[in-house]
């Protein structure tokens, strides 16, 4: 048989352990976030316009492999107008140039600062659900060198296209 004051205790525990369940700690609170944040099926809209502006630039990288200038700028046009974040102006003022651009050789130029603009965007993010290669190019612009990014490790070089498609290697593993 149960007494009035262990009612009463069994009352204020319940109370006290309902009340921790359903307020998590600041802490308990940021680790949760991480852990949902990781999680591809629930994406912030931020994450998936990055995802929508890596697709993009790799199709412009493929396109400055293919030494295609029209087709380039087409590609630069459509990424464009998938870059709807505020933190992403490097990259919208490298993709104009490349799109305004007339000649292969300019946009290569400009597609060199949108590779490092876009490489210094991926560094910041906290998903790690895809996998990028950043590939570096030692001859490119009178050997001063340049990177570019891949969603593949074999080496496609689009500072020189068909002249030298192979000429790079793989620098490092992105996950973002």
């Amino acid at each position: 048989m149960i007494r009035p004051n262990q009612n009463l205790f069994i009352f204020i525990v319940s109370f006290v352990l309902l009340a921790a369940c359903s307020n998590p700690s600041s802490e308990e609170s940021a680790d949760d976030s991480q852990v949902t944040s990781k999680a591809p099926a629930k994406q912030s809209s931020e994450e998936k316009n990055l995802a929508s502006v890596v697709d993009q630039y790799l199709l412009l990288k493929d396109a400055l492999v293919a030494s295609s200038p029209e087709e380039s700028k087409a590609k630069a046009t459509d990424m464009l107008g998938v870059i709807d974040a505020t933190n992403m102006m490097g990259v919208q003022q490298s993709a104009k140039q490349i799109a305004t651009a007339a000649d292969l050789e300019t946009q290569r130029i400009y597609f060199d600062s949108l590779s490092v603009n876009l490489y210094k965007l991926l560094e910041t993010q906290d998903g790690k659900n895809k996998t990028l290669y950043k590939q570096y190019c030692p001859m490119a612009f009178d050997n001063r060198g340049a990177y570019w990014l891949s969603n593949a490790e074999e080496i496609r070089n689009p500072y020189f296209g068909d002249q030298m498609l192979k000429c790079g290697r793989v620098e490092e593993t992105i996950e973002y």
